[in-house]
């Protein structure tokens, strides 16, 4: 191995262990779990997350009377094996050759999520908030990125590493040297990389999602519970609108499709006894990823034991790639037109050491 192969490999290492988590450079973009969507407490029924963090925490509105936490086992799981960078992540290889470049349309399995969350709220037909509790489970079940654009990307990353330049009188002091002073630049290093460290998202996703929450009529845990159940798909198709910018961000437009099916025990009774309402949802969004903000708009028709309609517009902003502010406002689903929805949240994503996956 000659002395740049050398160098360049050193250099990626060091890279790898001071950056221990590549997914933790990119904003966090979950707006809500699935545990929080069943029970509609967040500004946005129709999303899928772009950029999972090991933990997520989410709160909304009346902070301190909900609460909802999102774990990411691929995060926790056989983290010492060989080969968890994040191009087998995303599920694309890495390879020079185009007609050896392929992509693993099932990879997405990875980003299987479980949330747990608490809410205190009234909802619609029960008198009085109550104690509810739900548990939900994600994932991707199909993915397709432009392999190309993946392979660039990478590209212009090992390009810029091996670019980088180490004094003379450093290198001539061997191995250790040359770590140690990578591990006092690493700002620079980060700097240099930053224009390549841009969410990259698939052409098309497909996600699905189910959640089951119960509802303590007399808020005790010995009381009588009434009982939703949630299941639903979600698709995603995404453009990139500023090809080629030197912008630190990717900027995409979106289009949204998703198709839901709920038991609900909760939104009606009759006698002072509950019974379950049953009905499908049918909805679309767009959304504009605009660098750290996203704007979107969603409508969802509601038909069955009730038919109604939601009509909520939604805005997040990522303040740094571990925390987002969420907001909406709009109409939620009702049988009047007076059910005025205007929700406001936080979303706080954590990872951990070496609980990683490298760039390589």
């Amino acid at each position: 191995m000659n002395i740049y192969s050398f160098f360049y490999c050193l250099l990626v290492s060091v890279f790898c262990s001071a950056q221990e988590m590549s997914l933790g450079d990119f904003s966090m973009s979950n707006n809500a779990s699935p545990a929080f969507m069943l029970v509609e407490e967040s500004p946005t029924a129709i999303f899928v997350p772009d950029n999972l963090k090991a933990l997520s925490i989410y709160t909304m509105d009346n902070f301190g009377k909900n609460l909802s936490i999102e774990l990411s086992p691929y995060f926790f799981i056989n983290t010492n094996k060989n080969g968890r960078t994040f191009y087998n992540y995303i599920g694309v290889d890495n390879e020079s050759d185009a007609s050896k470049r392929k992509q693993h349309p099932f990879s997405g399995l990875n980003t299987t999520t479980v949330s747990f969350a608490f809410v205190d709220k009234e909802f619609y037909g029960i008198v009085g908030k109550k104690k509810t509790y739900s548990v939900g489970l994600r994932t991707t079940f199909l993915r397709f990125y432009n392999t190309k654009k993946v392979y660039d990307n990478a590209k212009h990353i090992s390009d810029t590493l091996a670019g980088l330049v180490t004094p003379s009188a450093i290198m001539e002091k061997g191995a250790d040297a040359i770590k140690k002073y990578w591990e006092v630049h690493n700002d620079e290093l980060s700097i240099a990389l930053k224009p390549f460290l841009k969410t990259i998202k698939p052409l098309f996703r497909l996600d699905g999602a189910v959640a089951f929450s119960s509802l303590f009529k007399a808020n005790t845990t010995n009381s009588d519970t009434a009982v939703r159940f949630g299941s639903w798909l979600t698709a995603q198709g995404s453009m990139i609108i500023n090809e080629g910018s030197d912008s630190n961000y990717n900027n995409y437009f979106n289009v949204l499709f998703t198709a839901r099916y709920i038991d609900d025990g909760f939104n009606s009774y009759s006698n002072n006894d509950y019974f379950k309402l049953h009905y499908l949802d049918f909805g679309g969004k767009i959304a504009l990823d605009y660098n750290n903000f996203t704007f979107g708009y969603e409508f969802i028709s509601r038909n069955g034991s009730i038919n109604s309609s939601r009509s909520v517009g939604s805005i997040a902003f990522s303040i740094s790639t571990d925390i987002t502010i969420t907001g909406g406002f709009g109409k939620d689903f009702s049988t009047t037109n007076e059910n005025l929805l205007t929700v406001f949240g936080i979303n706080w994503g954590l990872n951990f050491g070496k609980k990683s996956i490298s760039l390589y």
